[in-house]
C-alpha cells in the first residue's frame, strides 16, 4: 500500500508542476502541408490512470487495464467532438473521420489500442485512409469515463482531490510520417469535469496556432 501511495503522491507531484504550462511544437512547413489535406483521424489515447490505494484495492488489474482502455476512448472521441464543432461551423479547412469507422479499421487491420503504438504514424494513416493522425499521451488521477461500476461513492468522496491530468497531443502527416503539430499540458480541474471539458480547455489554447482551423 506505501507502494501506491508513493506512485500516486509523485503522479500528483508530477502534474501538479506542469499543471498550466504549455509546451508547443509546430512544423515550421505545418500550413504548406496541411494546405493538401482533406481528411484526418484521431486513434485511442494511451492512457495511464493512478489511482489511491483503497481504490486499487477495490478492482483488479484488468479492470484498470479495462479503465484505461476507456480513458483512451474518451479522449479520442473528445477529439473528435471538438474537430467536429468546428468542421460543422464552418471554421475546420479538413474532415475529421468518425472514430467508430476510425477503431473498425483498426481493429480489421489487427491493431489494437494494446499494440498500435508499436506501429509508425504514417503506417496507421495508411490504414486509416487519411492524410494526417491524431494521437498521443494521456494521464488522469480521477478517471472519468471509465469510474463508474469500478470505484465506489464511498472511495471517490475520501478521495476528494482535484482532478489533474496530463495530455501529450501529436499529429503526424500520412505520406511521410512527419510531426506537424505537438502539445503536452497539463490541467487542474473540480471532480465533476469531464473528459470532453478538459480537452476543450487544452485545445483552446492552441486552435489559434492549427493550420486545420480558420479563425
Amino acid at each position: 500500500m506505501k507502494r501506491f501511495m508513493c506512485v500516486f503522491l509523485l503522479t500528483f507531484m508530477m502534474v501538479s508542476q506542469l499543471w498550466g504550462q504549455m509546451q508547443f511544437f509546430k512544423n515550421a512547413d505545418f500550413e504548406n502541408i496541411a494546405y493538401s489535406h482533406e481528411t484526418i483521424a484521431t486513434v485511442p489515447f494511451l492512457t495511464k490512470v493512478t489511482l489511491l490505494p483503497d481504490q486499487m484495492d477495490t478492482i483488479s488489474g484488468q479492470q484498470l487495464a479495462s479503465m484505461e482502455k476507456t480513458e483512451g476512448e474518451s479522449i479520442q472521441k473528445a477529439i473528435y467532438s471538438w474537430f467536429l464543432q468546428r468542421q460543422e461551423n464552418g471554421k475546420l479547412s479538413v474532415t475529421i473521420q468518425a472514430p467508430a469507422i476510425s477503431n473498425a479499421k483498426l481493429k480489421a487491420a489487427g491493431i489494437t489500442p494494446e499494440n498500435y503504438y508499436s506501429y509508425s504514424p504514417a503506417h496507421l494513416a495508411h490504414i486509416l485512409g487519411v492524410d494526417a493522425v491524431v494521437m498521443g499521451y494521456y494521464e488522469t488521477n480521477q478517471p472519468k469515463a471509465g469510474q463508474e461500476g469500478n470505484i465506489d461513492c464511498e472511495s471517490r468522496n475520501k478521495q476528494n482531490l482535484t482532478n489533474l491530468a496530463v495530455i501529450n497531443l501529436s499529429i503526424f502527416n500520412a505520406e511521410d510520417g512527419e510531426l506537424l503539430v505537438q502539445f503536452h499540458n497539463g490541467i487542474a480541474a473540480n471532480q465533476e469535469s469531464m473528459n470532453e471539458e478538459i480537452v476543450q480547455a487544452l485545445m483552446k489554447k492552441v486552435s489559434k496556432r492549427m493550420a486545420y482551423t480558420k479563425i
